[in-house]
């Protein structure tokens, strides 16, 4: 048995190599601090590349506040993830 760990991202040959993004957030849900959490991921194809789970660093006054900071944290991360995988050609 291999003694190091394999990681690596399953391509699938008949998937479209887009990235897809999706976010959701939880409005004060700590009951302690009453701050969000926002989560994301983003996908490749039909295959998650990045994702993330973390509460939010202010607390927002709306349901709406705190959905819009989870959209701007995913909208950053997939610019972020396109220019790295941009190809020059």
């Amino acid at each position: 048995m291999n003694k190091h760990l394999v990681q690596g991202i399953l391509l699938r040959t008949n998937s479209k190599l887009e990235l897809q993004g999706w976010c959701d957030s939880d409005w004060a849900g700590c009951p302690l601090t009453r701050r969000s959490s926002t989560c994301w991921v983003v996908f490749l194809g039909s295959s998650p590349i990045s994702w993330k789970t973390k509460k939010q660093s202010t607390v927002s006054r709306s349901f709406a506040a705190t959905e819009y900071r989870s959209m701007v944290v995913i909208t950053c991360e997939l610019k972020w993830l396109k220019q790295l995988l941009r190809v020059e050609s």
